[in-house]
């Protein structure tokens, strides 16, 4: 029997995963950005990311037009950066007001100030995800904060924040 929606989702909500935003600037020059936590790395040579966008979502058709975009790794003070992102406050273009940005040196892409790791990338290839499309992106630059800054953290339908090392 076929697992069902509800019961993958909920058995993959126990798996945690960083939080990240993903920004693409169109080929007009409009900035467009998307929370996902369905982001891995996949290789090093050449150095590769994945990100899933849902079918339909139009910062996937963004991509899809600009062949390039940026992921940003919230840090755990970011929750409202990731909600704005997640749909929850301004509308596409006004989610970028009065955030402190600036500009990924290949796509263009908004890099947001205070991430702890920003990835600058050309889309490599796209594959089929059943109802999302699969993004490689080759790694062109990366910004990483060197020194603090935690990664904000998903995981049972909640934010979370890493714990002591073991």
């Amino acid at each position: 029997m076929p697992v069902g929606p509800h019961e993958f989702k909920h058995a993959l909500g126990r798996f945690p995963s960083g939080v990240t935003v993903v920004t693409v600037r169109t080929p007009e020059g409009e900035d467009h950005g998307m929370t996902a936590s369905a982001f891995s790395s996949v290789a090093l040579h050449p150095p590769l990311i994945l990100v899933c966008i849902r079918k339909g979502n139009s910062t996937g058709d963004f991509i899809d037009a600009a062949r390039m975009f940026a992921v940003n790794v919230l840090a755990d003070d970011q929750i409202g950066v990731s909600n704005r992102f997640a749909g929850y406050g301004p509308g596409p273009q006004e989610r970028f007001t009065d955030l402190a940005t600036s500009r990924a040196p290949v796509s263009g892409a908004i890099w947001i100030d205070g991430a702890v790791a920003r990835l600058d990338c050309q889309v490599h290839a796209t594959a089929d995800g059943g109802d999302h499309t699969i993004y490689l992106g080759r790694v062109e630059a990366t910004s990483v904060i060197e020194v603090g800054g935690n990664p904000l953290i998903y995981c049972g339908g909640a934010y979370r924040t890493l714990g002591a090392k073991l």
